[in-house]
Order: C-alpha cells, then sequence, then structure tokens
C-alpha cells in the first residue's frame, strides 16, 4: 500500500474524507444510530447471500431450479426489505440536510431554488440504490409458472407491481441531476421491464394451449387418436403417436367434453414417431446426425421424455379420463420393448429417460426463469428485442433528464455520479487507504462507508451474473433443445443440408452434457439419493444429508422388478418384502417374513433399515479375514452397497418425505418420532447423541429385551433390533455366507423400493408435484414409470376399526404374521 518512504502507491482525491463524511454524516447523532448500522449488516449479509448463491448455487449443475431452503430464506429477506428500506429512506431524507459538496457540484444550483429542490443526501440515494437492486434480483426467488389458480396466482405480481410503481416515484420525485436522474431510471427501468416481462409471461402460459390449456387439449387428443388408430397395434416408437410439439394446431372449438380437433391436420404435429423415423432417414442418407448423436447421448429420446412429461401432466393436474387401461397398456410395451429393446443398456436408457421427464416436470412448475417458453422465436423477443426496446427507453431517459441536452445529460452521468467519476476499485482502495491512516471516528466512518460501498458492487455483481445466467441456462436448457429438434423436424428438407443448424445444435449438446444438462444415458451420476442413517449421527437438516449415486447394478434390479410386475402382476405381485423370503434362493430365509407383513409400510422399511445398519456396522470385522474368490468378493460389496443406499434412501423417505409412501402422511410421521423416542430412550442422550455409528450398535445389541420392557408388544425398534442379530449370528455362525445375506437385502430393498412407487390417491400425487421443487426424488420417478405402465399394488385387506391384532414376542418365529 505504501513505498519505503511512506507515500501511498494508489492516488486518492483530496475530497475522498468530505465524500466519507456525506456518507455517513445520518450516524452522528442520530437517534436510530443502532437501526442504521444493523440495517448495513443485514444488507451486506444479504448481499453476500445473494453472491453466494450466484456464484456457487449453480456450481454443481446447470438448473433453473433454486433449492426451497435457499428460496425461503432469500423470500423472507426480500418480502421485508421494502417497508424496513422505505421506512429508512424516509428518514434519512427528512433527518439529513442536503450538503453541497466537491462530488456533487450540481446541487449547488439546485439548493437555491428552495426546499422543494433540495437534493437527496447520500445515504438516502444509497438505500434507494439498494432497494432498485434488490427489487431485481427479486425474481431470483420466485416462480415464474405459479402452481396456485385463481386471484392468488396474481399476489405476487400486484405486489411487485405497487413495489416497482413506488420506487418510480422515489426516484422521478426525489433524484435531482441530470446524472443521477438517468442513473437512477435506467435501473428503474429495467425493474419495470422485469415486471411486464413477468405479467406477460404469466398472461401467455395461462392462456395458451401450449402451456397451461396444454394437460387438457394432450388428454383430448389421446383420446381421438386412440379411436381412429388403436394404442396397442404396435409396440415401435417409430409408430409412437405421442405428441411432442405442435398440437395446438389441431384445436377447433373447446367443447363439453374437451377440446375438438381437426386430425386431418395429425401431420402438422410433431410426433415421437416422426422424430424417430427422421432420425433413421437420416442416418440411411449419410447425413451428420442431429436427432442422434450416438448410441447413449441421443438427443431423440429426450423427445420421447417430453412426450411423456405432457401425458404425465395429466394425471398431476387430476384430470378425469386420464391414463385409461388401454393407453396405459400401450406404454407399457413402448417403454419395456418399444424402448429398452436392449437388455444390457435398457435400465440405465429407462433411467435416463425418466430423469428428463422429471427434470421437465420440475422445471415447469417450479423454474425461476422462463425455460419452459424457450423457442427460437421467444429467444428473439425476449432477448434481443427487449434488449433494443430498453436501449430506446434508456436514450429517452437521458434526454429527458438533461432537458433535451443529449451532450450534457451524458456528461453529467459521469460528473454528477462520485463513484463512477472515480472508479469503484479506485474507491474501495482510497477507503481502506483512510482506514489505515486515519483514527477514531473517522477511521470508523470509513470502514462503514467501506461496507456500503461493497454492498452495493455485491448486489449489482450479483445482479449482472444472474442476467448471464440465466441467458446461459435458457440457451442450454433441455426445452430449448426440444424446441430445435422439432424445429429440424417440421422442415428437415429445409434443415438437413444447413451445416450451421446442424452445428449449433451440435454445440449446444456437447456443452449442456459437459455442464450437466443433458446427462448421458451411461453415466452413474445422473440419479443420485439421499442418506439417512437412523443409527448414525442425528441430522437436523435434509439438506445436509450425503447423497449416493443410484448404480447400475440398482437400476436393472429395479426394471426387472418393474418389468416383471408390469407383466405378470397377478401371479407375482409386489409386496413389502414377503415375496422376496419366499423365493427359493433365499427360502431359508422364511423364517423372517413376519418383519414384513405389518401393515404399515413405513414400520417394514424402518425395521429393515436397522436390520441392515446393524449388519453392515457389525459385519465389517468379520468378513474382514475371511477368503473369498475375487468375483464372490465383488458380488457381495454391490449388493452390500445397493441394500445399505436403498435402505438410507427408504429411511431419508420415512423422515423427510412421508408424504411420497403409500401410508397416511401423518401415520408415517407418528410411526417415525416413535421410533426415534424409542431409540433415544435405549441408547441414552450421551449415546444418543454423541457416540459413533458402531457404539449404537453395540449397545443396542447387548439386551434388546430391555428396551420398552415394561410393554408386551413388540416395538419398531425392537423388531429391527431382533432382525438384525439374527442376521448377525447367522453370518458370525457360518449358517449363511455374507454374500448370501447381503443379496436377500439387496432384493428386499428393491421391493419395497418397487413397493412404495405406485401411488393413485391424489394426497400422493400433490406430494410428489410438491417434492419436483428439490429437482425430482427417484421415488418421483418410479411414481412416473408405474403410473405411465399401469403398475399398482395389491389392495390392502380391509380392517375393521378396532380390529387390530396385537403383535406378541411370544409368538412363533422370529416375527409373527400381522
Amino acid at each position: 500500500m505504501w513505498d519505503s518512504m511512506g507515500t501511498p502507491y494508489l492516488t486518492c482525491p483530496s475530497d475522498i474524507e468530505s465524500y466519507v463524511g456525506n456518507l455517513t454524516s445520518y450516524y452522528v447523532g442520530n437517534s436510530n444510530e443502532s437501526l442504521v448500522v444493523a440495517t448495513s449488516v443485514a444488507m451486506f449479509l444479504l448481499a453476500v447471500g445473494f453472491f453466494t448463491l450466484t456464484i456457487l448455487g449453480h456450481a454443481s449443475h446447470v438448473s433453473s431450479v433454486l433449492s426451497p431452503s435457499a428460496r425461503i430464506l432469500l423470500s423472507g429477506a426480500v418480502s421485508l426489505f421494502p417497508p424496513v428500506m422505505s421506512y429508512l429512506f424516509s428518514d434519512a431524507k427528512s433527518a439529513s440536510e442536503c450538503m453541497a459538496t466537491t462530488e456533487d457540484e450540481y446541487s449547488l444550483a439546485v439548493l437555491t431554488g428552495g426546499a422543494g429542490d433540495l437534493e437527496l443526501s447520500p445515504r438516502a440515494r444509497l438505500i434507494l440504490i439498494w432497494m432498485l437492486l434488490v427489487e431485481l434480483l427479486r425474481k431470483k426467488v420466485q416462480a415464474v409458472k405459479m402452481v396456485t389458480k385463481g386471484p392468488q396466482r396474481y399476489i405476487d405480481i400486484v405486489t411487485n407491481a405497487g413495489t416497482v410503481f413506488w420506487l418510480g416515484y422515489l426516484v422521478f420525485f426525489n433524484i435531482k441531476g441530470a446524472g443521477r436522474v438517468a442513473m437512477f431510471g435506467f435501473l428503474w427501468l429495467f425493474c419495470a421491464i422485469k415486471l411486464l416481462q413477468r405479467i406477460f409471461f404469466a398472461e401467455m402460459m395461462k392462456r395458451s394451449l401450449a402451456y397451461d390449456k396444454n394437460a387438457r387439449l394432450v388428454n383430448s387428443y389421446m383420446d381421438d387418436y386412440n379411436m381412429m388408430q388403436p394404442l396397442g397395434n404396435n409396440v415401435s416408437l417409430k409408430t409412437c403417436e405421442y405428441v411432442v410439439m405442435g398440437e395446438e394446431k389441431l384445436v377447433l372449438e373447446a367443447g363439453p367434453r374437451g377440446y375438438t380437433l381437426d386430425l386431418d391436420k395429425v401431420d402438422e404435429v410433431i410426433t415421437v414417431g416422426k422424430i424417430w423415423r427422421l432420425a433413421e432417414d437420416d442416418h440411411r442418407r449419410g447425413v451428420p446426425l442431429v436427432l442422434s448423436s450416438n448410441e447413449h447421448r441421443c438427443p431423440k429420446r429426450l423427445c420421447f421424455s417430453f412426450a411423456l412429461f405432457k401425458l404425465l401432466r395429466r394425471r398431476i393436474e387430476h384430470l378425469p379420463g386420464a391414463m385409461s387401461v388401454e393407453e396405459t397398456a400401450h406404454c407399457r410395451d413402448l417403454i419395456f420393448q418399444g424402448l429398452c429393446e436392449d437388455e444390457v443398456a435398457a435400465a440405465p436408457l429407462l433411467f435416463q429417460v425418466l430423469r428428463d421427464e422429471v427434470d421437465f416436470l420440475s422445471e415447469y412448475y417450479h423454474s425461476v426463469h422462463p425455460v419452459a417458453l424457450a423457442t427460437p422465436f421467444f429467444f428473439f423477443v425476449n432477448y434481443l428485442l427487449v434488449f433494443l426496446v430498453f436501449c430506446v427507453l434508456c436514450v429517452m431517459i437521458t434526454v429527458l433528464s438533461g432537458k433535451g441536452s443529449v451532450r450534457f445529460a451524458i456528461r453529467s452521468i459521469k460528473t454528477d455520479n462520485y463513484v463512477l467519476s472515480l472508479g469503484v476499485f479506485r474507491l474501495v482502495g482510497c477507503l481502506v487507504v483512510t482506514i489505515i491512516k486515519t483514527r477514531s471516528h473517522s477511521s470508523s466512518a470509513a470502514f462503514f462507508a467501506t461496507i456500503d460501498v461493497l454492498i452495493s458492487g455485491l448486489l449489482f455483481v450479483s445482479f449482472l451474473l444472474e442476467q448471464l445466467w440465466e441467458f446461459m441456462v435458457f440457451l442450454l436448457s433441455k426445452w430449448f433443445m426440444v424446441s430445435l429438434l422439432c424445429t429440424y423436424a417440421g422442415n428437415p428438407t429445409r434443415w438437413r443440408h444447413c451445416s450451421t443448424f446442424r452445428w449449433f445444435v451440435r454445440i449446444i449438446w456437447w456443452v449442456s452434457a459437459k455442464l450437466g444438462v443433458q446427462n448421458p444415458s451411461s453415466s452413474s451420476n445422473t440419479i443420485t439419493l439421499k442418506q439417512l442413517s437412523l443409527l448414525g449421527c442425528p441430522c437436523w437438516f435434509s439438506a445436509l444429508l450425503p447423497a449416493e449415486y443410484l448404480r447400475n447394478q440398482a437400476k436393472r434390479s429395479i426394471f426387472q422388478r418393474f418389468r416383471q410386475v408390469a407383466y405378470n402382476s397377478q401371479d407375482n405381485p409386489i409386496s413389502k418384502g414377503r415375496r422376496v423370503l419366499e423365493l427359493e434362493r433365499h427360502h431359508g430365509y422364511l423364517h423372517l417374513a413376519g418383519s414384513s407383513d405389518s401393515n404399515s409400510v413405513a414400520e417394514v422399511i424402518l425395521t429393515w433399515h436397522i436390520a441392515t445398519e446393524i449388519l453392515d456396522t457389525t459385519t465389517t470385522v468379520v468378513s474382514a479375514g475371511v477368503n473369498h474368490l475375487q468375483d464372490d468378493k465383488q458380488k457381495q460389496e454391490q449388493h452390500r452397497v445397493m441394500a445399505t443406499s436403498l435402505s438410507r434412501y427408504c429411511a431419508y423417505l420415512v423422515a423427510v418425505y412421508p408424504e411420497l409412501l403409500p401410508d397416511h402422511r401423518y401415520g408415517t410421521k407418528s410411526v417415525y418420532k416413535k421410533m426415534k423416542k424409542d431409540l433415544r430412550g435405549a441408547l441414552g442422550l450421551p449415546y444418543y447423541y454423541f457416540s459413533s455409528k458402531r457404539c449404537r450398535c453395540r449397545k443396542l445389541m447387548v439386551a434388546p429385551a430391555d428396551i420398552n420392557a415394561a410393554k408386551s408388544t413388540v416395538v419398531v425398534l425392537q423388531k429391527g433390533i431382533l432382525l438384525g442379530k439374527a442376521l448377525v449370528e447367522q453370518a458370525e455362525a457360518g449358517d449363511k455366507e455374507l454374500g448370501s445375506i447381503w443379496e436377500m437385502l439387496a432384493d428386499i430393498w428393491v421391493e419395497l423400493i418397487v413397493y412404495v412407487a405406485p401411488s393413485g390417491s391424489e394426497e400422493h400425487v400433490k406430494g410428489h408435484e410438491e417434492a419436483l421443487v428439490q429437482g425430482g426424488e427417484l421415488v418421483t420417478m418410479l411414481w412416473a414409470l408405474a403410473t405411465h405402465t399401469g403398475v399398482t399394488r395389491p389392495a390392502a385387506p380391509f380392517v375393521a376399526a378396532g380390529g387390530l391384532r396385537t403383535v406378541h414376542v411370544e409368538d412363533e418365529g422370529i416375527f409373527p404374521a400381522a
């Protein structure tokens, strides 16, 4: 900062201390000094939050959906921001004197015009800048598509409009000086344009047949087309007429039973079959591939996911007649036979299609960017035409602020704004020099001035980065890719030999694949599972839980079980685990079947989870010295990883997402709370909070009969401990090899995850829709697969009120049948 003679390298203007004094004069002698300081600190934290979210929030993947935790925190802060800052602005305006300084020569002229022409104090102007920048960042925490219906969906828009109008009044009736009016006017104009864009998005999606009304239109399309050409005739994707885009062209009128369609124009609609046939035709012609770049990363399958997304929207929006028996039978054949022809790549490919489908759902209902509107035309209007209009309006504001003198207004933009005339980095450096060189009051004033400048800088940089990020997310979104592919399929003769178009599509696909938007179907990291070990250290926040990749072996097992149930549900129905233990290869574990016979699936999940955790923790040392063949050890490890990852994921669903499980959510919550209470009582507070998992398991296995000994019934925790102890004893006694035990547990957890996937009630469908804000859970993908293919759970036996049987420890077997 200084050379050997004590002279600063940085040349600071002589009026820097005057600038600091003017900016912080409001602190001196003000009864609200503590409130002002607290506000600056809160604003600094808010600015850091926005900046961190902008930089780090998208570091792992490109997404247009903001995490709920960040949205809640920032939404609360943004909601409280306007009234608090309006009060501080009014207080600063009335309590501070308008001081003429070297930073504001223009105010010397207006000071002589009377009280009505007094210039705002630097503090009041700074607060107004914060208000404008935070309003520009508000859209970051608000979804474009508002799920609520009726007047409720307009509450946020009306609130935003009131705030924008209020800011416009503060800018144009309080700011003096041509340069300042222009700069503040630019910021307010951007706020107004963003508000108008948001209103346009809401109205366009509400009235468009391609968006809000699309689910009903697709319902009518599927009914009419099935009457003309029965869906069950062919299972090839080349003949699949599921609509991808353009179905709004068929609408003649809205009738009492839906939309009346002109099916003579069906050739104008882009369907899955048209995409597949065009890809095959391109390959035969030797045209550089657009729709099918290679075996694993295939854009045409993205179009199939988009068609499935449109079909599934009907179920989420509770439309009558959606997913008929004929449709689910045809869709089942398309997925399990048409899409999954190759047995080796079938499971990863299917899960990639489901991943893309759930991504479309998540972004449609919860995106903070207008990716659902992503088309080449919308790109031109929203980013090019709107920017041109903004520039024209900025020129108008500049001319009006200078009262017709454009040269004076442009020159005033720099001279009337001290930060622009000095430079941001130079200003911050001079403030740091002032802090170091001065003492006491002057040093603290320079410190708070530095904080205020940093707040403004962080907010402005966050705004710029957010605009850049929105532009990139729009271009790389799956919606834009589907729109480009449908544009190509709509006129292949025109675009087939256009090398610019082909390379544009391929570059976007390549970049999005590298950034995690379009993941290769063979990649193992496309789906992650949150891991919650109930015998591990307590975790109070689900966002902090570790995650595990869904391995290809688990994908294959789940896929095979789903296909087996879809085609043979009568002879081989899904169960809560008993069916697995009745298989010939697991017949030696049939005495454990009672652990799966509870009426509550949450109890079954927790029982097997506790047993799996005990086995995983206890047998690590036991199996270390066993001399297995390499293949056997590898298979054992694969089964162990699959069993433990699915077990912890199911426990996570019980704890965090009870609404996604078949039972009533409050019943699931009650089972989970009782289990935690019993576990805390069994371990004691020190062990429960401060011991390792191994210590907890050792303590639980010492004397399980002492747990809840005052009661005669078996609680979930006790059942889990007894089951875990039985598995450990078998492994240690050598009755069964540890590998076969892990294979049995892996099959149990595959059976359970398939069992909880189908959901028919409106409550569970709503739960899946709400969970989409997290980006989509594995169980939501499997629910989508079950809905498309008609997989259901067997009807639960009716039990009259008061007719539940009490289960006692003395009953036969490890666990009796419920």
